[in-house]
């Protein structure tokens, strides 16, 4: 049977380079004017310092519109959670400007808007985040207020009690959803025992949040050795350093940081997951695999690669099983990047009846990454692609403040702001390939599908053995 199974694939993918792309794209009008080379991102000298509490400090001048934007990031996202209180981070940040011990909730809201201002906060796998922005004549208020959010946050019981409440109905949503149990079968699948593998809270998680344990979370992370703040906007470097300095200059960490977070898991052989939704008419397709670093040299041929493969409405997946065959709306993949690595995701939402036949070409499709070289045309348009895309994001000054956050937490400097479109036009079609064979062979990938098992399971047993997966 195990033979049988093979050379029904064998025939498969030999007949798919005459049927995958049946459908020739029509040409563009002849008149057209060619396009202009991508400018890189022009960015204003980022004025660089570190308190003697260890605060790093990023000010970005940006004259025009007199708004400023301040960020403060913290070293430890949902990576750090205690084990077995995996995603009590997303109550931590909603709570976290609740009240200070110097200003109610009410209070920060009335102070901000008297200078125009708002409050935000959020967190991912590696940090925690509070944003302000307002008026660039307030900017010592939003300061301020930033400071105090950072430093003295109570997490007051009712506020505690009712985002616990809230985060607890909206898990009960998320369950309700087709991609709820795949995505969590798909991130531990990836990333085995490794934190980054949570992709929702845990129910017990959150009901064992007290205001008792975010404060001693809160206290293990907003340290300032482990901290960036980066404000950027209208602003006099001159005239804010002293305003920083006060609202941050005694800041001092109180607690035991936490451990480092380990690099993600290397890639191991083909797994295929099941996870059982009875009644289904759709089978939900996750593929990846875990992938490296935004600092890791392969990066950029990465980005180029998985934009021609499938991160662009006009990539060989969404060609191939989208337009051609019709066998899903919306197919994708993405390269995401972490401080400790990063992962490779490729979804689907397909019908029964061709989740093998859909499986099929996304294999066929990873591994033409690195068979073959991508063409001159396919070249262009990812780099053009992802340049102008990185440009337009860029535009507006709370972007490139949080692209400087999220670049720090990753590992880069300030100066990888302007950098980007330099190395994405960099990478050549070798290198495409080359990252092709050594990331996207459909024999690393980890796949996770859901759906009705009983219906889908005996059709992908060409490609080997299969196991139901418990999220």
């Amino acid at each position: 049977m195990k033979i049988a199974r093979q050379l029904a694939a064998a025939v498969l993918l030999a007949a798919l380079p005459l049927a995958a792309f049946a459908a020739e794209e029509k040409p563009l009008p002849k008149d057209l004017p060619p396009f202009g080379q991508d400018k890189p991102l022009p960015v204003a000298e980022i004025v660089k310092s570190t308190l003697a509490n260890g605060l790093t400090v990023w000010l970005v001048p940006r004259p025009g519109l007199p708004k400023v934007i301040a960020i403060l990031a913290a070293r430890g996202g949902s990576a750090i959670d205690p084990k077995g209180l995996e995603g009590i981070s997303d109550v931590l940040t909603s709570v976290l400007k609740s009240g200070t011990s110097h200003r109610t909730a009410r209070q920060i809201a009335e102070e901000l808007q008297a200078v125009g201002g708002e409050i935000s906060t959020s967190d991912n796998d590696d940090a925690v985040f509070a944003t302000v922005d307002g008026l660039a004549d307030g900017v010592g208020t939003l300061l301020e207020i930033l400071a105090d959010v950072g430093q003295n946050s109570i997490f007051p019981d009712d506020e505690v009690e009712l985002e616990r409440t809230n985060a607890l109905q909206g898990l009960m949503a998320q369950e309700a959803t087709p991609e709820f149990a795949v995505d969590k079968a798909f991130g531990a699948a990836v990333f085995g025992a490794h934190p980054y593998r949570l992709a929702y809270p845990e129910e017990s998680a959150l009901q064992a949040v007290t205001p008792e344990l975010l404060r001693a979370e809160y206290a293990r992370r907003f340290r300032p050795d482990r901290a960036l703040l980066v404000v950027a906007g209208a602003l006099d470097p001159k005239a804010v350093v002293p305003q920083i300095g006060k609202a941050f200059g005694g800041w001092k960490g109180t607690g035991e940081p936490p451990a480092p977070v380990p690099p993600v898991p290397p890639a191991g052989e083909r797994r295929i997951l099941l996870v059982d939704r009875p009644g289904s008419v759709q089978s939900e397709i996750r593929v990846g695999r875990p992938m490296v670093k935004i600092t890791d040299p392969d990066y950029f041929p990465l980005l180029v690669a998985n934009t021609v493969f499938g991160g662009a409405f006009g990539s060989r997946l969404v060609q191939n099983i989208r337009e051609d065959k019709g066998y899903t709306y919306s197919p994708g993949a993405a390269v995401q990047t972490l401080a400790e690595g990063g992962n490779l995701r490729v979804q689907a939402a397909v019908r029964n009846e061709v989740t093998a036949a859909s499986l099929l070409e996304i294999f066929y499709e990873l591994d033409r990454m690195g068979a073959t070289l991508p063409t001159d045309d396919e070249l262009v348009r990812a780099k053009r692609y992802q340049t102008g895309l990185y440009l337009l994001r860029n535009q507006i000054q709370s972007a490139v403040a949080f692209t400087l956050v999220s670049n720090w937490i990753k590992g880069l400097p300030p100066e990888a702001l302007a950098a980007f479109v330099p190395n994405v036009n960099a990478v050549t079609a070798a290198e495409v390939q080359r990252v092709g064979r050594a990331y996207f062979p459909s024999r690393t990938q980890t796949v996770v599908v859901g759906g009705d098992v009983a219906t889908v399971r005996p059709e992908l047993t060409m490609y080997g053995p299969s196991e139901v997966a418990t999220p």
